[in-house]
């Protein structure tokens, strides 16, 4: 038989992501004696990872019990396992101690440090448990599943902000409609097609036709020489992107200028 231990208070280490859960026997259950540990101190444990396998004590004139699984209901590091082989566990006793994930890397609800996924998660009863991730910045445009938590995010801007220093480039931030391009979804059928790029956004989406406005392709190889080039506009993410790609293209795969 399976099941999950029962989480008791637990003591706060340093720094906000360090959160020692004392993981205990289940309270009510028959007292249990320890036959093997599935985890060692430092391992990564998920919910409802196994962290032990116990036998129950039988009551007097009874029959040997099946053995029973002890698992985590907590995702994180093993700091402490409480207690020998063949030791006698009484109800509710801690019998690990572990460091619970803050979860500060999250791409697509998986965990990138402890690999718990976060979607489903469920407590016992089969609600659902919400879990504690400290992932809430969004950090790549084309990416915008990948979370960080705001430390992350804080030492990845520390990062870029040496790397444009050691490049001596500031940010320059350009708009695309209006300025780099003109985009549109009426297509002039006497106008000539030579430079107009035709792409949909998906199926079913209608047909935009992008030129770029004069000397654009110009402006972008001497402005990259003096900043990092980042674009934004009013429409969607992916329409940014493909724009981007247009871009590129324009000016050749030599070097790229645009993030």
């Amino acid at each position: 038989m399976e099941e999950p231990a029962d989480s008791g208070g637990g003591a706060a280490a340093e720094g906000p992501a360090a959160q020692v859960t004392e993981i205990r026997c289940p309270a009510g259950a028959r007292p249990l004696r320890l036959l093997e540990w599935k985890v060692k101190p430092g391992a990564l444990v998920n919910v409802d990872s196994v962290i032990a396998v116990c036998a129950p004590i039988p009551a007097e004139g009874e029959c040997r019990a099946a053995e029973r699984k002890l698992k985590s209901d907590r995702a994180g590091v093993v700091r402490e396992l409480c207690g020998q082989l063949g030791q006698v566990i009484a109800p509710g006793s801690v019998i690990a101690k572990v460091e619970e994930c803050s979860h500060p890397i999250v791409m697509k609800g998986l965990c990138a440090e402890c690999g718990q996924d976060l979607t489903q998660l469920q407590s016992k009863n089969g609600r659902q448990q919400a879990p504690i991730s400290t992932a809430t910045v969004s950090m790549v445009h084309s990416v915008p599943e990948l979370m960080v938590s705001s430390e992350q995010a804080e030492q990845l801007g520390r990062e870029d902000q040496q790397r444009l220093h050691r490049n001596r480039k500031l940010v320059l931030m350009v708009d695309l409609d209006q300025t780099l391009i003109h985009t549109t979804e009426q297509h002039c059928q006497r106008m000539s097609n030579k430079g107009i790029f035709h792409f949909q956004l998906g199926r079913g989406e209608p047909m935009l036709h992008t030129r770029l406005r004069p000397h654009c392709k110009d402006f972008l190889e001497k402005i990259a020489k003096l900043y990092e080039l980042h674009v934004f506009t009013f429409g969607s993410r992916l329409y940014a992107h493909t724009i981007a790609g247009t871009l590129l293209h324009n000016k050749g795969s030599s070097s790229t200028f645009l993030n």
